[in-house]
């Protein structure tokens, strides 16, 4: 099974880092848009859309919302400032038993239609930035780092629960361990890189950006609880469903997009 992930996770590191080099944008855009799309597929499982007319209706609705946001009709000055409310909206139900209602069908599809057309966009857009791959390996390995800090110091440290009722093995002392990893990462790359103001709010950025992904995994598996799904499907050898690796990507993409806005790198 580790093999396996392994394996599984050197490929998908090499297909993103081929199209995210690419001086051509087309293949960044089509893999993002694939992933998207793989992911929306799954997010119906969670809302329960089994039947052919309801499913022919969310593809729709979520066509059109995708289509709006790759067309850039909507402005960004107004999407990420949502699209960060919409996100401490979900942390609440996520990590209380309020906002319960956001369990129903409908209203579950209307939340996965904003956060993968939204973050999915956003993750394009990122691309089409000067420096624009540079910026993308920034929001990536923030994210990887405080994952893999999490991994290593909750497994040696952990005994403190982070959500116990809804992911049971997440732990405060890890949380603690992957923003200390992060720490060390980018604390030497951005005060080398950025005047002091900039590095300082791009530190702020990362770390934000990081503390809310841990917020997307903790809202995937108390919706995979709530559906009775232990991954969002077998799509990945070793790693689950779409959404199991894209679940901090999608919580931490309108955070990251936040900052560089406030620091006029996104326009």
């Amino acid at each position: 099974m580790l093999k396996q992930r392994i394996v599984t996770a050197l490929i998908l590191v090499a297909i993103v880092l081929a199209a995210l080099f690419t001086p051509n944008p087309i293949y960044w855009r089509g893999l993002i848009s694939l992933a998207i799309l793989v992911g929306f597929f799954e997010w119906l499982r969670f809302c329960g859309i089994t039947t052919l007319p309801a499913k022919a209706f969310a593809y729709a609705v979520f066509g059109v919302c995708f289509y709006l946001m790759q067309s850039e009709q909507l402005p960004f000055d107004v999407v990420v400032p949502f699209a960060c409310v919409l996100w401490v909206v979900l942390l609440v139900f996520t990590l209380t038993d309020g906002l319960n209602v956001l369990h129903n069908m409908w209203l579950k599809l209307v939340i996965g239609v904003m956060v993968l057309s939204i973050s999915g966009s956003l993750v394009i857009e990122f691309k089409e930035l000067e420096n624009g791959p540079r910026w993308i390996l920034c929001f990536m390995v923030s994210i990887w780092a405080a994952d893999v800090g999490a991994y290593f110091v909750g497994k040696r440290f952990g005994k403190t629960k982070l959500a116990p009722k809804v992911s049971p093995g997440k732990t405060v002392e890890g949380l603690l361990g992957g923003m200390a990893l992060v720490l060390l990462v980018f604390l030497p790359i951005l005060f080398w890189q950025f005047d002091l103001k900039a590095a300082s709010l791009l530190l702020i950025t990362v770390l934000l950006t990081t503390l809310v992904s841990v917020g997307g995994d903790l809202f995937e598996s108390k919706l995979k609880r709530h559906a009775g799904l232990k991954d969002s499907s077998q799509i990945l050898p070793g790693h689950g469903g779409m959404l199991d690796r894209i679940d901090s990507l999608l919580a931490g993409a309108p955070v990251f997009a936040g900052g560089l806005l406030l620091l006029g790198y996104l326009a």
